[in-house]
């Protein structure tokens, strides 16, 4: 199956939550043709614990989520809302700050023998930093290069099971409207 692109890159501040209760989130935003490239990756811990010198369990966790994005405009709200810049007058800033707690998300088209399903994938709680910006000209060419920011997810508690979780995904949804309405529930964004 080809992914054949990437875009509505939605995020939302977290406002609480996550201690055995839903995330709750404010300020949600949906941003379409925002995506240039996204990589999510999943980091594990190995776990193992040995007995009269021999392994007796092994344990694969999760510790970590990364959402690695290639924005195609960084506008000044993602760099306010998820980069956590602050406005100085008419500048933004980079203070010596932690930028923000956001949930963050995207939709993905597959494309498999000419049919055309969508996922979306949401990240409960990510903190956000810039990889930097680059473009360079030589002669009559301009190579562009987009700024790249990585959202380090971390896990949360969402029911008195008390297991983390680090991300939702929805795969196989017929429609882009269906991948939308997934993706915007999940921000709290109403309409």
């Amino acid at each position: 199956m080809a992914a054949v692109t990437c875009k509505y890159f939605t995020y939302a501040k977290v406002t609480g939550g996550g201690a055995g209760s839903a995330v709750t989130y404010t300020g949600g935003s949906m941003l379409n043709d925002y995506l240039a490239k996204v990589d999510i990756t999943e980091s594990r811990g190995d776990v193992k614990e040995y007995a009269d010198g021999h392994l007796i369990d092994s344990e694969q966790i999760p510790t970590e989520v990364t959402m690695a994005l290639e924005l195609v405009n960084n506008n000044e709200n993602i760099m306010k809302d998820v980069l956590g810049l602050a406005t100085n007058g008419t500048d933004l800033e980079l203070q010596d700050v932690d930028p923000p707690f956001v949930g963050a998300g995207c939709v993905i088209q597959d494309r498999f023998k000419g049919t055309s399903t969508y996922r979306s994938y949401w990240i409960y709680k990510a903190q956000f930093t810039s990889n930097g910006v680059s473009s360079s000209t030589r002669r009559e060419n301009t190579t562009f290069e987009h700024e790249s920011i990585t959202g380090r997810g971390v896990g949360v508690i969402l029911s008195t099971a008390g297991t983390a979780s680090f991300y939702a995904v929805k795969s196989g949804q017929g429609t882009e409207a269906a991948a939308i309405a997934w993706l915007k529930g999940k921000a709290g964004i109403s309409g």
